[in-house]
């Protein structure tokens, strides 16, 4: 038992003034997450007549918490968002803000930088001149085969198309799309992979088929590959050509066994080398009751594994151990050696039961 453990049950002990032993609210082990940020369009067309409305969308998970954000110009200067809450999940809640650009809005490269329960991301985006820029779109995006067993291939295949007339649109080749996928119950998007488009703009990727849920196809433009990738194409044509992505697509995903997933925070986010970070998190499995709605319940007395990749490259190492308590939480508290990626992992030793599943990945970094 830790010192923290002996002072609460010290505490739970102790009486109040009448007598009764005096209540403590648990202690919420799990932070909020900023799961993502995404900016609708990107790059934001101006010098037309009339104004041009961006959507910034951010998805968080853990304790819910109110999200704030600002916007960065080019020149530094600063402008407050307003988020609202528009859906939530068990796990996730997603939050809009909007801003209008007008025709006179500095070019350039913004952010917009947003913050919840004390964590902070940000994600840069274009300003550009309407003149001169394409749009694109990605036509015909879906998977096959539908449903699908877990562990098969899944092949995603779409058409990347920009506009050459009118209202004409022709292929665009030599692109890089990158997959999304998000399971079911959940908001935010995940990168899985990225191809190239062939000569007619096609693409076509196989994935392995994990679990249920949605997929989508995105092109970021030229001007967020000039940032992402330095290309010197990219460069040269920046702003040029407008992001897309494709309507979601969903996944069905035959398997035994419950579905099972894992919550998961990581703090602090940085600092000094072998600091100890606290990975917290909580281990769930669906459950269908009869005649019920399907629910999401914790999973007690189960082995999770704390892996970490120093690397990015899939290089990663068991780091340590932790069993589900009877609300199914967990906690580890370990050294961060280097910048790199932390995830949990479930590995089922019952699959007719119960699957094996993975937490996102968080991304801890020493100065």
């Amino acid at each position: 038992m830790t010192i923290i453990d002996h002072l609460l049950a010290r505490l739970l002990r102790r009486p109040r003034g009448d007598g009764a032993p005096t209540k403590i609210k648990p202690v919420e082990t799990e932070s909020v997450e900023i799961e993502s940020v995404e900016v609708d369009p990107d790059p934001v067309p101006i010098g037309g007549e009339d104004q041009v409305v961006a959507t910034f969308e951010v998805v968080t998970s853990g304790p819910s918490a109110e999200v704030t954000g600002d916007l960065v110009a080019p020149d530094e200067s600063r402008a407050e968002l307003r988020f609202e809450r528009e859906e939530r999940t068990t796990f996730e809640e997603r939050w809009r803000s909007r801003h209008a650009f007008g025709r006179d809005a500095t070019a350039g490269t913004w952010r917009v930088v947003v913050g919840a329960g004390g964590g902070t991301e940000e994600r840069e985006f274009e300003v550009s001149a309407e003149e001169g820029l394409r749009r694109s779109r990605i036509d015909g995006f879906e998977l096959s085969p539908d449903p699908v067993d877990e562990g098969s291939p899944l092949t995603v295949s779409g058409l990347l198309e920009v506009v050459t007339g009118k209202e004409d649109w022709g292929g665009l080749p030599g692109r890089t799309v990158a997959l999304l996928f998000r399971p079911d119950d959940m908001l935010a998007r995940r990168e899985v992979a990225r191809v190239v488009t062939d000569r007619s703009g096609r693409f076509d990727a196989t994935v392995t088929a994990t679990e249920s849920g949605f997929w989508s196809a995105e092109f970021r433009g030229d001007a967020r590959e000039a940032r992402d990738f330095r290309e010197v194409r990219a460069v040269r044509d920046a702003g040029r050509v407008t992001a897309a992505r494709s309507a979601e697509v969903h996944s069905a995903v035959s398997a035994a066994g419950a579905q099972t997933k894992i919550t998961y925070s990581a703090n602090p986010k940085s600092g000094r080398r072998n600091r100890k970070a606290t990975h917290a998190g909580t281990l769930f499995v669906r459950v269908q009751p009869a005649g019920q709605p399907a629910r999401w319940d914790p999973l007690p007395q189960q082995r999770v594994r704390l892996w970490f990749d120093p690397s990015g490259t899939g290089a990663d190492a068991v780091k340590g151990t932790a069993t589900t308590g009877s609300d199914g939480r967990f906690t580890l508290r370990k050294k961060v050696p280097s910048t790199g990626g932390w995830q949990v992992r479930f590995d089922s030793q019952a699959p007719s039961q119960r699957r094996s599943c993975k937490s996102p990945v968080r991304r801890l970094t020493v100065s």
